[in-house]
C-alpha cells in the first residue's frame, strides 16, 4: 500500500538527538536557538523573530494572547482545521466564522468585511500563495502548510502582524512528531511571546504557561530545515508529474507556492478513493464535510465534496507518481 503520507528521517536527526542526550541539557540550549534562528534565516526575517513551541495550535493561542483578542472578534475561514477555532475559544474572543470565495480557498472577502472582526486569522491550505484580503484589523498568518511560500518576494507569515508554523508529523517538516513556531517582523509581539511561555520563577503574577518544546524536538527540526530544500524539490518533481498527466489539482495563480498538499478536484471524490485503495493507493478527503467550522458556509461544502488529497512527499518514488497519475487518469476516463 502507498500511504497518503510518510515521514522522512535520515542520519541527522539521530545524530543530533543523540548530541542533545549527551550535551544532558534537554530543554532552553543551543538547538532551539539554531532551529529558531534557521527558519528566520528561511524566510528573510533578523535572527531572534522567531519562537518556537509545542504546537502549531499553541502557536496560535499565543499569537491570539500577544494581541489581546479576549472579548474581541476573530474572522475564520468554514473550510480549515478546527484549532484555529479551539485557539479562539481558549482566547475567550468572539468567533465569526466565514465561508470561502466560490471556486477558491480564500476566505469570503464580502462576508469577511461585513463581519467587522478585530481579528483575521488566514489560512494558506495546501501550501498555496494567495494575497492576504482586503482587512483594517491584526492578522495572524496560518502557514502551518505552508512554510517557505512566497506571495510576490515576500515569505507568507510575515506580510499581517503575526505568522504561525506546524511541525506535526505530516507537515512540510517535523520537529518530532509536534511543534510549532511563531514568527513576526515585529519584535515586541515575539518578546511578548518569549515571555508568556517562560512562565517559571516570575515574581509577578501576569497570566504565562508553559509552551516550550525540548531540545529534542528542535534538534530533529532542526535537522529537517537543513533537508528542506531537497523535500521541496522532490515535492515539486511529483507535483509536477501530476500536473503534466493531467490531473486536475487545486492550485493558485501566483507564483510562491510550496507543493505541500496535492489535491484532485473530482465529482467522485468517494469513488476515487475507493478506486485508489483497490489499487493499494492511499488518498484522503482533505477537508471533510463533518471538520467544516460551519454547517451553512455553501462554498466549503461544496469544496469538501470535490477534492481528494493524493499521495506527495519527498518519499514517494517517481514511479509510484506516475502509476498513481495513470490510475486517476484512467478512473476520468471510465467515469466520464
Amino acid at each position: 500500500m502507498i500511504p497518503h503520507n510518510k515521514l522522512s528521517i535520515s542520519k541527522n536527526e539521530k545524530r543530533y538527538v543523540n548530541n542533545v542526550l549527551d550535551s544532558r541539557r534537554l530543554s532552553n540550549g543551543s538547538y532551539t536557538e539554531r532551529f529558531e534562528n534557521g527558519v528566520c534565516d528561511l524566510l528573510g526575517l533578523p535572527n531572534g523573530h522567531a519562537i518556537a513551541v509545542t504546537s502549531g495550535s499553541a502557536a496560535l493561542f499565543i499569537a491570539l494572547q500577544a494581541l489581546e483578542a479576549k472579548n474581541k472578534k476573530v474572522a475564520i475561514p468554514s473550510y480549515v482545521c478546527s484549532s484555529l477555532r479551539n485557539a479562539c475559544t481558549l482566547s475567550n474572543s468572539k468567533i465569526h466564522v466565514c465561508d470561502i470565495e466560490k471556486n477558491s480557498l480564500n476566505i469570503n472577502q464580502k462576508e469577511l468585511t461585513d463581519s467587522q472582526s478585530d481579528i483575521l486569522i488566514n489560512p494558506y491550505l495546501f501550501g498555496i500563495s494567495n494575497p492576504l484580503p482586503d482587512f483594517k484589523g491584526k492578522i495572524i498568518e496560518d502557514c502551518a502548510q505552508s512554510l517557505g511560500a512566497k506571495f510576490k518576494s515576500e515569505s507568507l507569515g510575515t506580510i499581517g502582524d503575526i505568522g504561525i508554523l506546524s511541525f506535526y508529523a505530516t507537515k512540510l517538516i517535523t520537529s518530532g512528531g509536534q511543534g510549532g513556531m511563531l514568527i513576526s517582523k515585529n519584535k515586541d509581539l515575539i518578546d511578548f511571546s518569549r515571555d508568556f511561555i517562560n512562565f517559571d520563577m516570575r515574581k509577578d503574577t501576569s497570566f504565562r504557561f508553559n509552551f516550550s518544546i525540548t531540545e529534542m524536538q528542535a534538534a530533529v527540526g532542526l535537522a529537517q530545515l537543513e533537508e528542506f530544500p531537497e523535500f521541496l524539490q522532490k515535492r515539486n518533481e511529483i507535483w509536477d508529474i501530476y500536473h503534466s498527466q493531467g490531473l486536475n489539482l487545486i492550485e493558485s495563480p501566483n507564483k510562491g507556492s510550496v507543493r505541500y498538499r496535492a489535491v484532485v478536484k473530482t465529482p467522485n471524490a468517494n469513488k476515487l478513493i475507493k478506486h485508489l485503495y483497490s489499487n493499494k493507493i492511499s488518498a484522503i478527503v482533505p477537508i471533510e464535510e463533518w471538520e467544516l467550522l460551519s454547517k451553512t458556509t455553501n462554498n466549503a461544502i461544496k469544496l469538501s465534496n470535490k477534492t481528494v488529497s493524493i499521495p506527495l512527499y519527498p518519499r514517494l518514488s517517481i514511479n509510484d507518481a506516475y502509476r498513481i497519475a495513470n490510475i486517476i487518469g484512467e478512473f476520468n476516463e471510465n467515469i466520464y
